[in-house]
């Protein structure tokens, strides 16, 4: 049984609800008795009321619960509330930025439960040239594309963590959770998987796909860029040590 965990500010993630509550109600009912889910849909005091609006009709006719904070608090304490109102036993984790682009992404997390404490799926990166006024982020990403492959990935496991496309077992993310100092953008997934490695859990990669749509203007990377480095400096050990930034 999988509870689906979206965290979202500022982002119409209506075509990605509708998605996954097709694939997921279509495994449902071929498995009557042994596949049940949820979808929760957590806004981070989105300050687009247009947004709000649309992802909260998209909630509703697609069967998945929805609720908003009163104020920004950052992904790490919205997922973590998120999994404490979850019910089921697997967390899967979505950004709202992302895209269903194969027809069993879900039946690959559910096939592949025992596989791992976590399992990680991958990030594809949409076809074409960088969109006008994205070209930064869009070379960043294409440079790490070279190292997305779940082969790769599990040459490094822990490093290579992403919450970006996530299955985790529910008692293990309740054993560890999110780091809470994690306010701003930046380092909670790298916080995620040093306390993986230090718990000894098994973390595996999967080339099981999601398109990465949330492409950031120059203008907006550069402010994440900044605002990350901010909060490297704030968090101080271990992560600094361990953060290639922090050593150059």
């Amino acid at each position: 049984m999988i509870s689906i965990l979206i965290p979202v500010y500022n982002y119409d993630c209506s075509a990605l609800l509708k998605d996954l509550s097709r694939q997921a109600g279509s495994l449902k009912e071929e498995l009557k008795g042994e596949f049940d889910y949820e979808i929760i849909l957590a806004d981070d005091a989105s300050t687009e009321i247009e947004l709000r609006q649309r992802n909260m009709a998209a909630a509703s006719s697609s069967g998945c619960i929805y609720f908003e904070q009163k104020k920004n608090t950052g992904q790490a304490y919205l997922r973590n509330a998120m999994v404490d109102m979850a019910r089921f036993d697997y967390l899967l984790m979505i950004d709202a930025d992302a895209e269903v682009c194969t027809d069993d992404f879900i039946r690959c997390y559910w096939n592949g439960r025992d596989k791992g404490d976590v399992i990680c799926g991958t990030l594809r990166n949409p076809e074409g040239a960088a969109p006008k006024g994205c070209e930064l982020r869009y070379r960043y990403e294409k440079q790490a594309e070279k190292l997305r492959s779940a082969a790769l990935r599990e040459k490094d496991p822990y490093n290579s963590f992403s919450a970006f496309n996530v299955m985790f077992r529910r008692d293990v993310f309740m054993n560890i959770r999110f780091d809470m100092r994690c306010t701003e953008y930046g380092h909670e997934d790298t916080l995620m998987g040093l306390m993986l490695r230090e718990q000894a859990y098994t973390v595996v990669h999967t080339d099981n796909p999601l398109v990465h749509k949330g492409l950031d203007s120059n203008d907006s990377f550069l402010r994440k860029t900044e605002t990350a480095l901010r909060m490297l400096h704030r968090l101080g050990s271990p992560l600094q040590q361990h953060t290639g930034a922090s050593r150059v």
